[in-house]
């Protein structure tokens, strides 16, 4: 395991990821939302690091990771082709949004292979029941349409979903930076990923290792709404909900966050529940 921090690249079928790499011990893999890269767990990263062999990468589209080509692809399969070229068997795992869903469907697809889960207002591809976030969706595609990509962005960052993290200093410089350098190349391009099937949202029971699910009460109500349904269903998931925090917990409070996290990932060093 390395011990200084390290940069790569790996080769997915039709692309290739770049990755972060630091620290020894159990693998723990971070996986960020929609827009967003790697740096986004930077909060994350002295707390953690200590710890685990942790691992942040950019999702086939954004960051420095190569774009979607023509072809079919699945960010869950692209995270197990990520493990495989690391030569890691078995790995924690944290995602955020986009990328809580994108954990998920791994412990899904790679039960073996997945240690405990945490899911930072997890996205369930397949949830019917979206109001608000799909108008804001449907909002900043047509921003990006009409208007270009300068003004889509300004929108996406802009929008109520990322309100309670702008308030904070370290998200405002955090999102805006990583916000300005995403390509916005989903906003003008069909993206081929095709994610589980059936959808995440209809396989939560199969969702069986040991998660924590963090929602902000100041998050939209579909996040709210989507870590209920993963609670309800996945039979070994927790919801906890972080009073006054809104979509991006991680960086509003990462004090808070990272105890969570560490108090949940260690608890396996007193448990046999995870084989």
């Amino acid at each position: 395991m390395p011990t200084a921090p390290t940069e790569g690249r790996v080769d997915v079928d039709g692309g290739c990821l770049h990755y972060r790499r630091e620290g020894r011990g159990e693998t723990l893999v971070l996986v960020h939302g929609f827009g967003l890269d790697h740096r986004v767990w930077a909060p994350q990263w002295p707390a953690l690091v200590e710890s685990f062999d942790l691992i942040s990468y950019d999702l086939r589209g954004f960051g420095r990771s190569s774009l979607p080509a023509e072809a079919p692809y699945a960010h869950h399969e692209d995270l197990r082709a990520l493990l495989d070229a690391l030569n890691i068997d078995r790995a924690h795992l944290i995602g955020h949004s986009l990328g809580g869903g994108i954990a998920a469907s791994f412990a899904v697809a790679y039960p073996a292979r997945t240690g405990r889960v945490v899911l930072s207002a997890p996205l369930l591809r397949g949830y019917t029941q979206l109001g608000e976030l799909m108008a804001l969706l449907k909002s900043v595609w047509q921003i990006a349409a009409r208007d270009g990509l300068d003004a889509a962005r300004s929108a996406w960052l802009n929008a109520s979903l990322f309100a309670p993290t702008l308030q904070t200093p370290a998200g405002r410089a955090l999102l805006t930076q990583i916000m300005a350098d995403y390509s916005g190349w989903h906003w003008q391009h069909r993206d081929p990923e095709t994610g589980l099937e059936p959808p995440l949202a209809q396989r939560l029971h199969e969702l069986l290792a040991p998660t924590l699910v963090l929602v902000g009460t100041r998050d939209l109500p579909d996040f709210v709404h989507m870590g209920e349904a993963l609670a309800a269903q996945a039979p070994n998931a927790h919801l906890e909900l972080l009073p006054d925090l809104g979509h991006g917990p991680s960086v509003e409070d990462a004090a808070l966050f990272n105890a969570r996290v560490l108090a949940f990932l260690r608890t396996r060093q007193a448990s046999s529940e995870i084989p």
